[in-house]
């Protein structure tokens, strides 16, 4: 872990669901000098309050340069107590002042851990920004007013992204972030709510496989133009329902945690849309109005055998995604089941509630029409260009709105999809987007302008308004009446409120920003996350690539971002099963848009050319004096 320090403890107001109170001139001394404080848990605590209780002690230590006391008998004037309220939610902390001492007091196994992490953000300034790099001010002494008083429920019970923040479970504890899939986050820092087994697409995969079943039984499996096909099953076979029944059971005996709040079973169809039309799931779909009628149906099924089973603490998710997204106007998902509305179809430089953009008034429609059928929606949601994942993607000024409307629209969930595959592709702005995506997870109605600017002043140093002003463009100019941002946009023709004339003016935004670097891991920082408007020009021939330049000096500025993409170790520019690896031939990148620097595009032919092509490029090097 990396730290930052400042002179001054900054006492930090968050808004939203935290509230502070600081009116009284009595102060209570918790740490550093002359304090006389200790940490006090009950006798037998479990693992999750010596976990809160050490962390305070360390970031206390790290703050002050003292040691804070955790004991279980205390006999100091001042007592930091730590104690589980069982009348609190999971996840939920109050944080009192009170009789001259500080009480932590949270429900379920994460809210006085949270409660530990929101005290030492709201009362001492300290940031967990990313997954290496901690916030963390400097100050002679811990004291807080004598009637502070702190208090938090969780928004949404489950919070997940894929924004590399597996790593490091204490960033994922800090920034409140409850899911399982990426984080694993260990039972003494909570635990986290895990799907057992698979995360997504299920059927025909895990549940009733087609490797095992299709070649024996393909009436099990869906009937698609005709034919039958192992890429989805029928969702109204008995013997189908009776074999994912069977199996969800048995993982459920195999794997099932009865101390948990929460487990999820996935329940989920495959990635395609190969949907059964045979009668019986025809007939059903067309009852509902949609493809969900099937599958809620079917979902409906597997929950009652899971609940009649015993496991009250289990629900069953499956998808609205693609041809299922539509809510069905007869069948209503039972309680115990998770529906997974997919925003994949979605525009992203428009805010989801934005009356003007035709793809988010049809989601915001089945978002309501879910909303208003089914007590536990969970949001699959997309935060980068999967095409490109270098370029910048318009949607940073979208994010809080969108989570507000998942709020507000009975959402009890969100997993935020972004590049698990980070440090291999990313030159944008991967670190950025985790922790703002993970602080909105946490609380959608916070400071947003707050939170985005001290990231960037910590991560790039005194040139970040240059990037926010970058950051800020881009976005406005990312989008337009007829020209919306999808995650698989392509680079080249992207951002289309960028103008020539505006290319100089962005240049001179990066160079503030560098000249604005104070140490060698910002500097680097600002030189990755510039490849994003490089490549931006490269893909749409502005700027030091512009046709404008000789072919020798458009050849040299390709080869100056390839070399650099190389260098940073990026080694992927799209989604993989897309054969978006970086190829290594030379006479793809040094003729061609970047877009076409991948593997995909690799074949005899460019092989056989490339030799003259870098024999060409040497020997104009050479004609212009660079060799």
């Amino acid at each position: 872990m990396k730290k930052a320090l400042s002179g001054v403890l900054a006492f930090v107001l968050l808004l939203g669901c935290f509230s502070v109170c600081a009116s009284a001139e009595q102060v209570l001394l918790l740490a550093g000098e002359n304090a006389d404080a200790q940490i006090v848990l009950p006798q037998a605590a479990p693992a999750t309050l010596g976990y809160a209780a050490r962390t305070l002690q360390k970031f206390f230590a790290e703050l002050t340069g003292q040691t804070v006391p955790i004991v279980t008998s205390a006999d100091a004037p001042t007592q930091i107590l730590l104690q589980h309220d069982a009348v609190l939610a999971e996840g939920a902390y109050s944080v009192k002042a009170e009789a001259g001492n500080l009480r932590i007091a949270g429900g379920g196994k994460r809210g006085v851990i949270y409660g530990v992490f929101a005290f030492l953000e709201n009362a001492c300034g300290c940031r967990f920004y990313t997954n290496e790099d901690y916030l963390i001010p400097a100050a002679r002494t811990v004291e807080v007013p004598a009637d502070y008083a702190l208090a938090y429920t969780p928004y949404f019970e489950y919070t997940e992204t894929d924004w590399r923040n597996g790593q490091n479970p204490e960033f994922t504890v800090a920034n409140g972030i409850s899911g399982g899939t990426y984080s694993n986050t260990p039972e003494e820092m909570g635990g986290c709510i895990r799907y057992l087994s698979g995360f997504a697409h299920t059927l025909t995969n895990q549940f009733c496989s087609a490797a095992v079943y299709f070649d024996a039984h393909p009436e099990y499996f869906a009937l698609h133009d005709g034919e039958r096909t192992p890429n989805q099953l029928c969702l109204t076979h008995p013997k189908t329902i009776r074999i994912v029944t069977q199996e969800v059971l048995s993982l459920l005996a195999r794997s099932h945690d009865p101390q948990q709040a929460l487990q999820i079973v996935s329940v989920t169809q495959h990635d395609n849309g190969d949907y059964c039309t045979c009668p019986d799931c025809k007939a059903l779909d067309e009852a509902n109005g949609s493809h969900a009628g099937t599958m809620v149906t079917f979902a409906n099924t597997i929950a009652d055998a899971v609940a009649a089973a015993g496991y009250d603490n289990v629900a069953v998710d499956t998808f609205a995604y693609q041809y299922s997204r539509q809510a069905p106007t007869k069948v209503v998902p039972r309680d115990n089941v998770i529906i997974r509305l997919c925003s994949i179809e979605c525009c992203f430089g428009h805010p989801l509630d934005d009356p003007a953009c035709a793809e988010n008034v049809s989601f915001m429609q089945d978002l309501r029409d879910w909303s208003a059928i089914c007590k536990r929606i969970y949001v699959w949601d997309y935060g980068t260009n999967y095409s490109e994942y270098i370029n910048f993607f318009p949607n940073l000024h979208v994010m809080q709105r969108n989570l507000q409307i998942f709020y507000e629209n009975n959402v009890k969930g969100v997993y935020g999809e972004g590049n698990p595959q980070t440090q291999l592709c990313d030159g944008e702005f991967s670190d950025l987007r985790l922790y703002l995506q993970a602080k909105l997870m946490q609380d959608p109605y916070r400071d947003f302008d707050s939170e985005m600017n001290g990231f960037l002043a910590f991560y790039y140093g005194d040139g970040w308004a240059s990037i926010r002003t970058f950051i800020d463009l881009c976005c406005e100019k990312g989008v337009t009446a007829k020209k919306h941002a999808q995650i698989f946009d392509r680079a080249k023709g992207s951002l289309p409120g960028i103008k020539t004339s505006d290319v100089a003016a962005f240049d001179a935004l990066w160079a503030a920003a560098a000249a604005g670097a104070q140490t060698q891991a910002q500097k680097d920082r600002v030189h990755r996350s510039e490849f994003c408007w490089r490549y931006w020009k490269c893909a749409n021939s502005k700027g030091e690539f512009s046709a404008f330049h000789t072919l020798y000096q458009r050849m040299k500025a390709r080869d100056a971002l390839y070399l650099d993409l190389v260098d940073a170790g990026i080694t992927w520019l799209g989604e993989s099963n897309r054969q978006r690896q970086l190829s290594d031939c030379y006479a793809l990148h040094l003729l061609r848009i970047p877009f076409c620097w991948t593997t995909l595009y690799d074949n005899a032919f460019w092989d056989f050319i490339s030799p003259a092509v870098v024999s060409l490029y040497h020997g104009l090097a050479k004609l212009y004096g660079d060799m």
